[in-house]
């Protein structure tokens, strides 16, 4: 009897501590298009991307509800649950008004690089204005799980890891080595030394990058050689197979990174890191945050339409797929939850969809520039108020407006008056406007939720669809359309059951909803909308 009723009293304490998950693994797919998933479907295996689908949850209306749409202010709106009005990262650079100089979002003169000589590894997360998802994993638990971040790109390690990250680990594009910065400790772990030790990003390179498939079963792309690509060897044509050798002398590892072999290489970090960190061994909630940053390099230099892209997903399902074996291998299948998501979408090439009579080119940012300038100059000769355009924003010099008395509203007429009809300029709206936005206007909501009043311009552009500021080749991505906006979203893993659904979804809703499937605090400045998966 006394056996029975000490079952009954243990078995609710069983049931929570099955449903909690040992181990947060957040996985974001750099540049990642939702409609990549139905149009490779075929060319996945099952343990894969359809495995995740499959098993977990799939969000198919999921869009980011901001602009722009970058790297730096996706990964920090995805573990912040909020957007770059809050948490200050508006883009991957921004102008600062204080020093009139171009500033990146996780750059740290008051660190210093470990693992690599150079100023590579002078990066922290200190621009962050808010607490991450990593942040509230490690004080529910008194700081005693752990945050780790690990990406290609250091913005993408960095970011999601939060404020008091164990550690965060990108590639150093001079020496393929995988460093990190003295903000996190003094000294490189010993098994980090002893991975970058075996030379992994040298002797993948050997591998060159040969196609997975005949070249005729590449169906979902257009030829091998158009006049829509780039090539990441400037001596010869963007065809396979890609010799890397002179790739690499060349571009050094930022060339290693532009091929499938940097997804590979991460997921072999990924893999290393689990174990010798010991993540979900214990009672304490730890999380990974893994970035995949070659598929945003590989689609710049090509574009959707590309084989090379075909080819990118059809090797990264295969590293999800062993990543996934070898979560369940260490961390147990229903010990870990997790999410598989993208920082943004991708334009496709407008020179590719001109061509076939859609409505889409370039943005002459030069032009628009002196058009502006010009028109500033003319009707305000006593100053130049001009002092930046970035990230498709207008920055006015506003001592020079407060000293000559000049009127906001008089100079945001001016600029409308002198750029609305510049080519690709679909609308615009000033601060004021966004402080009061018009109702049901979509672009005026992504502005106003992507606008920091500390960091961001006075007057935020919007271009036409299809338009992009770019080279003739490969693509971009950055505005408020859904082609940039639109990306998967896949729960899967400890306490979520198999479904899908069509519901609008916002980025900003993973963090919180993590927070509850994980049964800890929502970042601080997290949204309240955790996802319904009903």
């Amino acid at each position: 009897m006394k056996k029975f009723l000490f079952a009954l009293i243990l078995f609710p304490l069983l049931v929570s501590a099955q449903d909690s998950p040992k181990l947060v693994v957040g996985i974001v797919v750099d540049q990642m298009r939702t409609d990549y998933i139905y149009r490779y479907w075929d060319k996945f295996e099952d343990d894969g991307f359809k495995r995740l689908i499959n098993e977990g949850y799939f969000c198919r209306n999921t869009h980011f509800n901001y602009i722009p749409t970058y790297t730096g202010p996706g990964h920090a709106s995805i573990y912040t649950g909020t957007t770059p009005s809050v948490h200050g990262i508006i883009a991957n650079n921004w102008y600062e008004r204080a020093t009139g100089e171009s500033r990146y979002c996780v750059q740290d003169k008051e660190v210093m690089s470990l693992g690599t000589a150079n100023e590579n590894g002078m990066m922290s997360p200190k621009s962050l204005l808010t607490p991450t998802l990593g942040d509230a994993i490690r004080v529910s638990n008194l700081y005693k799980g752990k945050s780790i971040g690990i990406s290609i790109k250091d913005r993408g390690a960095i970011l999601p890891a939060g404020h008091s990250a164990n550690a965060a680990y990108w590639l150093d594009y001079e020496s393929g080595k995988m460093i990190s910065s003295t903000y996190y400790f003094d000294n490189l772990p010993k098994w980090v030394s002893s991975f970058n030790s075996k030379n992994h990003a040298q002797e993948l390179t050997k591998l060159n990058w040969t196609l997975s498939l005949a070249p005729e079963l590449y169906t979902e792309s257009t030829a091998d050689l158009t006049d829509y690509e780039k090539s990441i060897d400037p001596n010869t044509d963007p065809v396979f197979p890609y010799d890397l050798k002179p790739v690499i002398e060349a571009k050094e590892y930022y060339g290693f990174a532009t091929t499938p072999h940097g997804n590979t290489l991460l997921r072999m970090f990924a893999e290393q890191c689990i174990t010798e960190e010991d993540l979900g061994q214990d009672e304490h909630l730890d999380m990974i945050a893994i970035s995949f940053s070659s598929p945003d390099m590989i689609g710049h230099m090509y574009g959707p339409q590309s084989m090379e892209v075909e080819d990118t997903y059809i090797k990264l399902d295969q590293e999800i797929a062993q990543l996934l074996e070898a979560l369940d291998l260490r961390v147990g299948k229903g010990n870990y939850l997790l999410f598989l998501t993208a920082d943004h979408a991708a334009a496709h090439v407008p020179s590719y969809t001109a061509s076939h009579g859609m409505p889409a080119n370039y943005f002459d940012k030069e032009g628009f520039n002196e058009t502006l300038i010009e028109a500033l100059n003319k009707n305000f000769p006593e100053t130049e108020l001009f002092a930046n355009y970035s990230n498709q924003q207008i920055f006015l010099d506003r001592a020079a407006m407060m000293e000559h008395k000049i009127d906001f509203k008089k100079v945001s007429e001016v600029v409308r008056n002198a750029v609305l009809d510049f080519p690709g300029v679909a609308n615009l709206q000033d601060v004021k406007q966004l402080q009061h936005p018009l109702p049901q206007s979509h672009f005026s909501s992504l502005a106003i939720n992507g606008w920091n009043p500390q960091r961001s311009g006075d007057i935020v552009i919007q271009l036409l669809p299809g338009w992009m500021q770019y080279g003739p080749k490969g693509t971009t991505h950055g505005t408020s359309y859904s082609y940039d906006t639109h990306v998967p979203l896949i729960f899967f893993g400890s306490g979520v059951d198999h479904g899908e659904s069509i519901a609008p979804v916002n980025i900003t809703q993973i963090a919180p909803t993590v927070s509850l499937l994980s049964r800890i605090a929502f970042p601080d400045a997290s949204s309240h909308e955790p996802i319904d998966f009903d």
